[in-house]
């Protein structure tokens, strides 16, 4: 029988259900609490002859839901209809259990009438009485147990209320027990399973535990780990200072996080990302240390290959142009605080496309690498070099104390780029190098400009003669721009058609009769009209664009001679060369190719005009040019000869047919005897060496005439015809016949 409100004492039964849950609750592993609950449940229930006992567990979103439940014979279970229920939904209800208060109700009766939501919940149940007390541990509410009556009506005695209430509590301890030992299981699967290395010691950094990661990483053992402090994974590389700073950070912040390099078991280095706290026992001191860490030296090597990829050219190694950009601010900010000299150096090695034309890519490459490492050699500590692509680099000369410390280094620069190379085996190769030098002063300008200032410094140490430095000058680089404005504008309008070519006849002074006509470029601009090449063509000397320009000349020459062939008009064509064409191994080639693009022309009937000052500049080479287009019939001659130097001596050396007499002796000739007596006198050597002679020059009858009388054999002037475009030079052949 249940004992009466006035009975104090509690009776055996009930101490045996104490004896029971408590012994079931501390002594059970928590794999076997749920059954605990169960059984629990169950003895109450028949206990205390209720129809229903049940236990609702709240959730971390929000809702409860019925997770445990005993029913007597007879009565339907509830469970299935009530899960995940709003907690929100009973306010009245929740509010009783996190004010720690039961709920006891001897009917529905009772239920206030705010609780509306708790009376539609109960009703459909067919509940008469009913008894609800928190489940709670140390202030936390985890859900409640409840005892329900369906067939009669139930008063409960304070006694075994608070009976009940223990139950509840030893309920609530082994919720919370499972929970932590599902914490503690989820904590040892991620330390048994984590990708990253982690150790706990105690405050006296005395290894407690050790994860299975911590040996794959170190290859210390569990067993090896314990008892040891992370001192023995020091690398040696580091100093006191380093780990008193460590530990001085850990005691003052709690933590420390950074990249170190360790040691493993077997003596191999590795880099790793640590990161190390503190934790603290309720007096504040020191109870443990926690260390993660993780291996990333393949992740460093990644990344610094990355970086190399990035940041440094993949050839020579050397910084590339993004770095240099980067080493320039800082150079530049460095010299504003030193109060220093930074000389910005642009180099190009001269003629490194022969190289790779005679002796391969392969052959390029070496020379390239060859020259980085003696680039670097020649520089002093601080200095840097780049190489921003094929034969270009960039050396910056920080902390220069003046112009003469810059000379010298350069000097430097210069003569060891010139030391002989082979490229090949017992094929050395000398080459030398331009240097285009821009020197300032603190905060003088940004990267970008220096680097363009150096060039066009270039460009310049390039004009005048290669294998030297010179320095940036802002009237020069004004020059510079100008000229390279000029070149970009010619070759577009060479590109876009612009060009025009007339022909100058030149006549048998004998028979009157035209044997050859001269093609004389002209630029048929559309803003400024038809300009002589006087006005224009200096400006190309020495470029890429002057080749460019002979190559459309001869091609064009040669479109023209098939053309008067096909209008019956038996012609030679004459074709000015540039020194830069002169100066290309391969023009002689690129001439035979012309020619066999075109192969009705026979090449007896192409003549090239070379500038007596253009011979003179090496006659070797001239002449081995001359030669090999004599070999398949391609003539020479020397123009405005009488303006040069040794002109015997090349006269006899250079295998050329024409010799054409400057216009400034012809144009004078009648009435300066001193220019009379140099036309004479070069017509006689052409005829002594078996040359033939050309008059330029030639602007009247008188001029013919005289000529004549000094058996010159041909004339090209105004006098016979000015320089006319084609139609109107083959009208002016057909009027001559």
């Amino acid at each position: 029988m249940p004992a009466t409100a006035d009975d104090q004492s509690i009776p055996e039964g009930l101490l045996g259900l104490l004896a029971q849950v408590t012994g079931d609750f501390v002594a059970l592993p928590t794999t076997e609490l749920g059954e605990a609950i169960d059984r629990t449940l169950a003895t109450v229930g028949g206990m205390f002859g209720v129809d229903r006992a049940y236990l609702f567990e709240l959730a971390a979103d929000g809702t409860m839901s019925n997770t445990h439940e005993w029913v007597a014979d007879g009565i339907s279970p509830e469970i299935g209809n009530l899960q995940s229920i709003p907690v929100e939904a009973f306010p009245w209800w929740m509010r009783r259990m996190r004010e720690g208060l039961a709920i006891d109700l001897r009917s529905l009766e009772d239920l206030p009438a705010e609780a509306v939501a708790e009376r539609a919940i109960l009703e459909p149940q067919g509940i008469q009485s009913v008894l609800v007390l928190p489940v709670a541990w140390r202030g936390n509410l985890d859900g409640f147990v409840g005892f329900d009556h369906v067939r009669t009506r139930r008063a409960w005695t304070a006694q075994e209320v608070d009976v009940l209430r223990i139950v509840a509590t030893a309920i609530a301890q082994s919720i919370e027990r499972r929970a932590i030992g599902r914490r503690l299981e989820l904590a040892d699967t991620v330390f048994q399973h984590a990708h990253e290395g982690i150790f706990a010691t105690d405050g006296d950094q005395r290894i407690l535990e050790v994860n299975p990661m911590f040996t794959e990483i170190t290859g210390y053992t569990r067993e090896e780990s314990i008892g040891r402090t992370p001192n023995m994974l020091s690398s040696g590389r580091y100093g006191l200072e380093f780990y008193a700073g460590m530990w001085s950070a850990i005691s003052t912040a709690g933590s420390w996080r950074g990249e170190i390099w360790n040691r493993r078991r077997n003596g191999d280095l590795y880099l790793e990302r640590l990161a190390i706290s503190a934790v603290r026992g309720p007096d504040g001191q020191v109870e443990r240390y926690v260390g993660v860490f993780a291996d990333i030296t393949r992740l460093k090597e990644q990344e610094e290959r990355l970086e190399q990829m990035a940041y440094y050219d993949a050839l020579t190694k050397l910084p590339n142009r993004a770095l240099l950009s980067d080493r320039m601010s800082q150079a530049l900010a460095h010299a504003g605080r030193a109060k220093q000299l930074l000389a910005v150096c642009y180099l190009d090695l001269d003629a490194f496309k022969s190289v790779n034309d005679a002796y391969g890519h392969a052959a390029g490459d070496r020379l390239l690498v060859e020259m980085s490492h003696r680039l670097k050699g020649a520089l002093r500590t601080g200095d840097m070099v780049a190489r921003l692509g094929g034969d270009e680099f960039v050396i910056l000369l920080p902390g220069l104390r003046n112009q003469s410390e810059c000379d010298l280094l350069l000097g430097r620069i210069l003569k060891c780029v010139a030391e002989p190379f082979e490229a090949v085996l017992g094929h050395p190769v000398a080459l030398t190098a331009s240097i285009g030098v821009r020197v300032v002063p603190p905060a003088d300008a940004d990267p970008d400009t220096l680097l363009r200032q150096a060039d066009q410094a270039l460009y310049a140490a390039k004009q005048e003669g290669r294998g030297r430095a010179h320095f940036f000058d802002p009237e020069r680089d004004r020059q510079v721009v100008l000229r390279r404005d000029q070149v970009a504008r010619i070759s577009a309008g060479l590109g876009s058609g612009e060009m025009r070519l007339h022909y100058q006849p030149i006549v048998d002074l004998g028979t009157g009769r035209p044997v050859m006509a001269e093609a004389l470029v002209r630029w048929q601009r559309p803003d400024r009209g038809l300009m002589p090449p006087a006005e224009w063509l200096p400006a190309i000397e020495g470029t890429e664009s002057m080749r460019d320009l002979g190559d459309w000349v001869l091609e064009e020459s040669l479109r023209a001679r098939e053309r008067w062939c096909a209008a019956g008009v038996d012609v030679a064509v004459s074709v000015n060369v540039s020194g830069v064409e002169l100066r290309d191994p391969k023009f002689p080639a690129r001439v035979r190719a012309a020619l066999a693009r075109h192969p009705g022309i026979n090449p007896s009937h192409l003549r090239l005009e070379v500038l007596e000052s253009a011979a003179l500049a090496d006659m070797a080479l001239v002449s081995r040019t001359i030669a090999e287009c004599a070999a398949f019939g391609v003539q020479f001659s020397i123009d405005d000869f009488g303006t040069g130097y040794s002109s015997l001596t090349y006269l006899k050396r250079l295998p050329v047919a024409t010799i054409k007499i400057d216009r400034s002796f012809v144009a004078d000739m009648l009435h300066d005897s001193g220019d009379r007596a140099i036309v004479t006198g070069v017509i006689e050597l052409a005829r002594v060496f078996g040359r033939r002679s050309v008059a330029e020059g030639v602007e009247s009858a008188e001029h013919l005439e005289a000529l004549r009388g000094l058996n010159c054999d041909m004339g090209q002037g105004f006098g016979i015809s000015p320089p006319l475009p084609e139609d109107g030079f083959l009208a002016w052949v057909r009027s001559r016949a």
